[in-house]
């Protein structure tokens, strides 16, 4: 069985080890909790795999908002208001999973469309930034 979201080096690595790791447990997070959806576990594995999902969102972003600070990257706030604004939608699903004990497909097609674009848009952002820097 292939996962849900795949991840290619090529296309979502920044060139920023830790964050890259990062994505890729974040990843890895998501088709776990895919995949039990998709076998029909119990609403308390679920909501276990889904609460593990959301810590280690709300854990990445600090942790990547902690990295654009200590690199002094300008668009610091901008980057952290997008995170705040992905935490409150992924909130919302998490409430309709805990009034209603599913997960629907729209929550893993809004998970897959905002890793790539995140990664590949506001991330390669920052990364592009201390490349720069750095040449």
């Amino acid at each position: 069985m292939s996962s849900f979201f795949e991840w290619d080096a090529s296309k979502f690595s920044l060139g920023v080890r830790d964050m890259d790791g990062e994505h890729q447990t974040l990843i890895g997070l998501m088709n776990k909790l895919h995949s039990l959806h998709e076998a029909g576990a119990a609403a308390p594995i679920v909501g276990k795999a889904l609460t593990e999902f959301v810590n280690y969102t709300v854990k990445h972003f600090a942790d990547e908002e902690a990295y654009m600070e200590r690199v002094g990257y300008p668009e610091l706030r901008i980057h952290a208001g997008v995170h705040k604004t992905l935490l409150g939608r992924v909130t919302e699903f998490v409430q309709e999973f805990q009034r209603s004990g599913k997960l629907t497909p729209q929550f893993f097609m809004f998970l897959k469309t905002w890793l790539k674009a995140h990664i590949c848009g506001v991330d390669a952002r920052y990364a592009k930034f201390v490349a720069e820097a750095a040449a």
